[in-house]
């Protein structure tokens, strides 16, 4: 019986019904009445490109939101919940400011000039509405408060937004903490104006809750390290401190308050 099979250079070229063809690249390839085996080796080649390509294409895309920090509504679908104020989303650099023994802050301590400054950020923020759309997108309950824009006639749902919340959250711990003067039933506050002290700490402990499953949800992983501070040193506070003054990556907060405000529907919470 003759031998049907036999090694050949990946080089090597052989007529084949007077025609030159390159010889399959996988040596012992059987040769048949009907011509030369299909090469494989330019189909390996070319999907070995294709797949560069598409790694390439998705790095660079990967790379340029995060290099332009503004992703798009089509990446915050993936990357968060949906909300209607994605328009207002845009990301920058900060590097926090936090001491460790913090001072000159505006929104630390107790007074008249602190709650201004907590109120620009918690308390004077009204309500927006959504849409029937919008309200079924978030997959809300259809029981939810409804309400009618006073500039378009327009009806809908009542809605606020989580963070002013969680800031309204904050801001009545501090408030707490400082009970003997935000006890006071003249400054019109949350504290003051609590039916009694269960009433107060139930309110307390709401928000306690509110402010840890958001921290919990957002699991921040930025780094920090420790070290001496020579200006606590000059008070007489010795040993190595966290170093809280590192880079985040932040959702720019005035756009959102600003896009916030500029959508308002009502600026209290009684219906």
């Amino acid at each position: 019986m003759p031998n049907d099979y036999h090694s050949v250079p990946l080089d090597e070229e052989e007529s084949v019904n007077g025609s030159t063809e390159k010889t399959p690249w996988l040596s012992g390839s059987r040769k048949t009445g009907s011509g030369p085996a299909r090469p494989l080796q330019s189909h390996w080649i070319w999907l070995v490109h294709a797949l560069l390509l598409s790694a390439s294409v998705t790095l660079f895309t990967l790379s340029f939101c995060v290099k332009s920090a503004n992703p798009s509504t089509h990446l915050l679908d993936h990357i968060s919940t949906y909300s209607p104020l994605f328009p207002a989303v845009k990301y920058e650099l900060n590097k926090f400011t936090l001491a460790p023994i913090p001072k000159g802050s505006p929104y630390a301590g107790y007074g008249p000039a602190v709650d201004d400054a907590w109120n620009v950020i918690a308390n004077d923020i009204g309500d927006i509405m959504i849409t029937e759309e919008e309200r079924l997108k978030l997959g809300l309950s259809p029981d939810s408060l409804k309400i009618q824009d006073p500039r378009t006639g327009k009806w809908g749902y009542r809605a606020g937004v989580e963070v002013f919340h969680q800031l309204h959250c904050l801001n009545l711990l501090r408030q707490a903490i400082y009970s003997d003067y935000y006890g006071q039933k003249e400054l019109g506050g949350d504290v003051g104006n609590a039916d009694g002290p269960e009433d107060l700490f139930g309110h307390v402990d709401h928000c306690i809750e509110a402010i840890r499953e958001n921290l919990m949800c957002q699991s921040d992983v930025s780094v920090f390290t420790f070290k001496t501070f020579p200006e606590l040193a000059d008070e007489g506070i010795e040993g190595e401190w966290p170093d809280f003054q590192i880079n985040h990556m932040c959702r720019n907060f005035e756009a959102i308050r600003k896009w916030n405000n500029d959508h308002v529907v009502a600026w209290d919470h009684d219906v």
